[in-house]
């Protein structure tokens, strides 16, 4: 049975997460609305119809359809499973997905519940726990096909059997999370041997965490005091962030892998916030990837984004585009209450834009941002871009490496596992000019202030800059580079209170700037020899060396004589003040 065939089916419910009885669960809905349940096919829908509602949709086992899910066996991001949930899903040999959050998988197969269909409910193996159900009951879906299995659910009735047999035979309580002989992975570990984890110490304090969590009952404190105490400890290990923030995974039950796991890969289609222009380009913001927006303080970067997201969320038409309509939320980093309330009010959206923004109390501006954003998509499932503003204000210190690095790597560890688009901003630096005055052309992915870590590790990056430094109403370049396909520059100006696409404006005649300082001669022939607008490439005759060449170049940028654009060095339109200088 094919998927397409099963989304034909009236199976499929809404659901929400609320509090019930004290506690947390998935609640299904009609897509009018009302209450649906599992167990009354009047309350349920195609798959359409749900999907018209909402991004959280499930199906209703029963009737020739079984589920088996694996709850924490695997992490997304890095499409590795335990070895035992691994050899399950790939042994019912038929449709599996991600689950919601990253770390479980559900596997759909065509079978009826052995027995007297009751559901089967054990601890697992090497993960932490397993569920075969059938009537009754429903899965959420996600769509996130994982690359070992069938594309459609396969007659497995033979297989559910043997399965079920396997699971019912275990009775014993508790769980375990790291496959293998634990004991002696544990006296590899504090004899301070990491090699199962391929020489990997944070996956080794992970490992080491989970080991120590059941030996010490759970307890936050005596875990911590056991892992200092360790042959583990080094430097990172004084980072209290750090070790909250490993404990606090551990005791959730997130699944530790040695370094000996093959893969099962996501192959879903990749999706975009923003729709590609053509085929010759890719689409703004995937899912699933961090982006970058870059700007000076007060180039509108936030605006932007919101305007942008506010298209997206009624799936209307963005300045081109098309998209498809897709809920956001915005963690508000770097503003006061009343300074936030002032920006919305400014920004003229309407009133849901502003209830969509989050702003961050100060014990949330001291945790991790991916701590905090992980905390945020639970609370709010469904939403499918999260925009943090002001990223940079997290960092320590924005230009060094080992400071950037890991908080991206973090995001994007999240945004993987929960299938999302993170969308953060950034500072970017204001030139010099020749004159002393501040300059905002910006050109290329490395622009981003801060750490290359920045460029290197995001997907979609955006640098906005003003077009004109003495006016303040001038229309501002917007520079989409994606990691894939063609970068798209644009201008956008206000044109009766609304951010429009504008033509690009005419180029100002520059005052004559003076003899160069230093490196006379290539200035002098890069200006007789280039024409306007044509790609300057270093040679010998130019009379330096290259170093002495591209350092000239970088000088001539700032004075306005070149450009830099992300395939090279462009020579800008002869000027009066240009002719002169050749002169």
């Amino acid at each position: 049975m094919t998927i397409d065939e099963l989304k034909q089916q009236r199976r499929w419910v809404c659901w929400k997460r609320e509090v019930v009885k004290g506690k947390e669960t998935k609640v299904p809905y009609q897509p009018n609305g009302r209450r649906a349940m599992s167990n009354s096919p009047a309350t349920w829908s195609t798959f359409a119809e749900c999907a018209a509602v909402s991004q959280l949709v499930g199906i209703v086992l029963g009737n020739g359809i079984v589920g088996v899910d694996f709850d924490r066996c695997c992490d997304a991001f890095e499409g590795k499973f335990t070895p035992i949930s691994r050899e399950m899903v790939i042994g019912l040999d038929s449709y599996g997905e991600y689950s919601p959050n990253g770390f479980g998988a559900h596997v759909l197969l065509v079978a009826d519940m052995p027995g007297d269909g009751r559901p089967i409910v054990r601890p697992g193996a090497d993960f932490k726990q397993i569920e075969i159900k059938g009537a009754g009951f429903y899965f959420t879906f996600t769509e996130r096909h994982l690359s070992k299995t069938p594309h459609e659910l396969m007659p497995r009735q033979e297989q559910l059997n043997l399965l079920c047999k396997r699971v019912a035979a275990v009775s014993q309580p508790g769980i375990v999370v790291i496959s293998g002989n634990e004991d002696e992975k544990f006296r590899k570990l504090m004899a301070g041997d990491f090699s199962d984890y391929a020489g990997d110490l944070s996956r080794a304090d992970m490992a080491l965490v989970s080991f120590l969590k059941r030996r010490h009952n759970n307890n936050f404190f005596k875990i911590d005091e056991a892992w200092m105490a360790s042959p583990l400890y080094r430097e990172k290990l004084e980072r209290t962030d750090y070790r909250s923030m490993t404990i606090l995974k551990a005791l959730k039950g997130e699944p530790v892998f040695d370094a000996t796991e093959e893969t099962i890969e996501d192959d879903g289609v990749d999706e975009y916030i923003v729709d590609a222009l053509s085929k010759d380009h890719e689409g703004w913001f995937p899912k699933g990837d961090v982006s970058l927006v870059g700007g000076s303080s007060g180039s509108g970067k936030t605006y932007w984004c919101m305007v942008l997201l506010e298209k997206a969320r009624k799936g209307a038409d963005i300045w081109g585009h098309k998209s498809q309509a897709r809920d956001y939320r915005v963690l508000m980093h770097d503003r006061g209450a009343k300074g936030m309330r002032r920006t919305l009010n400014k920004l003229g959206l309407p009133p849901e834009a502003k209830e969509r923004v989050i702003r961050l109390s100060r014990k949330q501006q001291g945790l991790q941002p991916a701590e905090v954003l992980e905390a945020a998509i639970e609370a709010n499932p469904g939403v499918e871009a999260w925009f943090v503003e002001g990223l940079d204000m997290w960092f320590s210190d924005a230009l060094k490496m080992n400071v950037v690095a890991p908080v991206l790597d973090d995001l994007q560890r999240l945004a993987t596992r929960s299938n999302v688009a993170v969308i953060a901003t950034v500072g970017a630096p204001k030139e010099k000019t020749a004159e002393g005055r501040d300059s905002e052309r910006y050109h290329g992915r490395d622009a981003l202030f801060g750490s290359a870590a920045l460029a290197r590790k995001a997907e979609t990056v955006v640098l906005i800059s003003k077009t004109d430094m003495d006016d303040e109403n001038a229309p501002r370049q917007y520079s989409v580079l994606p990691r894939n396909g063609r970068a798209e520059r644009f201008w956008m100006s206000f044109v009766d209170g609304q951010l429009c696409e504008v033509d690009q404006p005419e180029p100002k005649e520059r005052a004559y700037i003076g003899p160069p300082k230093r490196g006379s001669v290539v200035r002098l022939n890069v200006i007789a020899q280039f024409k306007p607008g044509e790609r300057i490439v270093y040679s010998p005759e130019l009379g330096a060396s290259d170093k002495t060449f591209y350092k000239c170049l970088k000088e001539m940028i700032g004075e306005g004589f070149v450009e830099k654009r992300d395939d090279g060095f462009f020579y800008r339109t002869r000027t009066a003040a240009d002719r002169a200088y050749a002169q």
